[in-house]
């Protein structure tokens, strides 16, 4: 019987201590996916479990490995994960899952919402696990603000609270950073060299390379990028920025500050910008994809206004001049691709909302539990500070347990404050967007040139030039919406090569 029932793996993953306490433990879930699993009448033959960060680019390698599994198992056709938040919290997870649909024929399974999703699956299940994919992601950035406030309090005491920048190494034991015996005088020298004002920065890559300067992880050599970043960073002369603020550090300075400042000012005399007559509303919003280069105007025929790469790295083979209005009239096609109608709109608002209570229910469920335990937490507290005296407890005991008590109290606030969510300032977050959603073709063609750059950057925060295609990197939540769609966005059929607007090899 068992030889004739479809196979199935099981993924079960918890990213923190807390979750192991709040019923989703690795033996809860496993014990759920396996009762699942017969109902579904599936053979289990592969388990995956460990706590993995659902952001960790190191971390999780039970899901690679569970990917690849299933990737070479043609015969293990289903997947089972306990939530959505226990297969993934972004967006590029959620893309290698749904590889595994539509190019492996592989099902997913979700035990405790008893939910499908598969080949099967309509466009509007899929669009509602993209949804809920989103809505999982902003939970899990609100969770990972303690984090960051942990991180600024250190930071307020002088401390480094990051991997070490070149030059410098971690030290576990104190916590802080120390100078790095091989990379520290390398990195001085950069600063040293680059404020002589006689040489540039590929002239420094060179020099510091054959004087042994490697990156950290693979050994390569240290690019003319990296160095224009250490060249930019004050911690080398004892500050440091965190969270858009710069602070005073604990740590031992590899120059001084007037060295940082006069290898700034020697910087620039390499890398002062042309200065242009008039305005390109487009200029640096595109890259080019031969080289990394900014898209920059140019004026031909002192009438024709054109595109094309800055060529900041050197000529290359790809030289295409674009017309403004033609680039123009792509972004304004790239718009419509990732607007919606006003009634799918109205749909998604109403998804949005539904979850939003299933969301509120859980928090105040959540938010129930610790308050019921951080009143019993005060309650003894205060019970220690009424009989401590009364029933000869020693002043070590009583101090011993008030410091136990006091901590666990403010722990408690502190989950309290971070599950606390304001539904009707998500909500209408949502209406914004989907407002925006529906009107953006409009506004942007209504929109003088030299205002619609901002719009482009509301959208996405890159858009790379590859000879006549535009590939942009659209922000949340427009790639929601772009998914399933071209990704790149030709523009073919709005520019002809044979146009006198298109010039090539000039």
């Amino acid at each position: 019987m068992l030889e004739q029932m479809q196979k199935a793996a099981i993924y079960l993953r918890v990213s923190s201590k807390g979750q192991e306490e709040n019923g989703f433990s690795l033996d809860a879930q496993e014990k759920l996916a396996v009762e699942y699993a017969a109902k579904q009448g599936l053979k289990v033959v592969k388990i995956w479990k460990g706590a993995e960060s659902a952001w960790g680019k190191t971390e999780r390698q039970n899901f690679s490995e569970m990917l690849s599994y299933m990737k070479k198992h043609s015969d293990v056709r289903h997947v089972i994960f306990d939530v959505l938040d226990r297969m993934t919290r972004n967006d590029m997870d959620k893309i290698k899952i749904a590889e595994l649909v539509k190019e492996y024929d592989k099902v997913i399974h979700f035990s405790r919402d008893n939910k499908i999703y598969s080949r099967e699956s309509s466009s509007d299940d899929e669009f509602m696990l993209d949804v809920q994919v989103a809505v999982a992601k902003k939970m899990s950035n609100d969770i990972s603000r303690k984090t960051t406030m942990g991180m600024i309090e250190k930071a307020e005491q002088g401390i480094y609270p990051s991997c070490a920048p070149i030059g410098y190494l971690n030290n576990r034991n104190t916590g802080k950073i120390d100078v790095d015996p091989v990379r520290g005088p390398l990195i001085k020298k950069l600063f040293e060299l680059t404020a002589s004002g006689e040489y540039s920065l590929p002239m420094i890559e060179e020099i510091l390379y054959k004087d042994g300067l490697r990156e950290r992880l693979h050994g390569g050599r240290v690019r003319k990028n990296t160095l224009y970043r250490v060249l930019h960073n004050p911690i080398y002369y004892g500050e440091f920025r965190w969270a858009k603020k710069l602070y005073p550090g604990k740590h031992i300075p590899l120059i001084s500050k007037d060295l940082y400042e006069r290898a700034i000012r020697a910087l620039s005399q390499f890398q002062r910008p042309r200065v242009t007559t008039r305005n390109y509303p487009f200029s640096n919003l595109l890259h080019c994809k031969e080289c990394g280069c900014s898209i920059v105007g140019n004026l031909a025929k002192k009438k024709y206004m054109y595109y094309r790469c800055s060529f900041a790295k050197g000529q290359h083979k790809h030289k295409g001049y674009i017309h403004e209005e033609q680039l123009d009239a792509a972004f304004a096609a790239m718009i419509d691709g990732v607007s919606i109608p006003l009634d799918i709109a109205q749909w998604i608002q109403k998804a949005v909302d539904l979850r939003l209570k299933h969301v509120e229910k859980a928090h105040t469920k959540e938010i129930a539990g610790l308050k019921a335990e951080l009143s019993k937490t005060q309650a003894k507290l205060e019970q220690l500070y009424n009989e401590g005296m009364d029933r000869g407890y020693s002043s070590e005991f009583i101090n011993h347990n008030e410091r136990r008590y006091k901590s666990r109290i403010a722990e408690l606030t502190q989950q309290i404050q971070a599950q606390q969510i304001n539904p009707q300032a998500v909500r209408q977050k949502s209406v914004d967007v989907l407002k925006l959603l529906c009107n953006m073709g409009t506004i942007y063609r209504n929109a003088p040139l030299a205002e619609k750059k901002p719009l482009l950057r509301h959208i996405a925060s890159d858009y790379v030039l590859e000879d006549d295609k535009i590939w942009p990197k659209y922000r949340e939540p427009f790639n929601i919406f772009a998914e399933g769609n071209k990704k790149c966005l030709e523009i073919k059929g709005k520019i002809s090569k044979s146009s006198k607007h298109l010039i090539w090899g000039g």
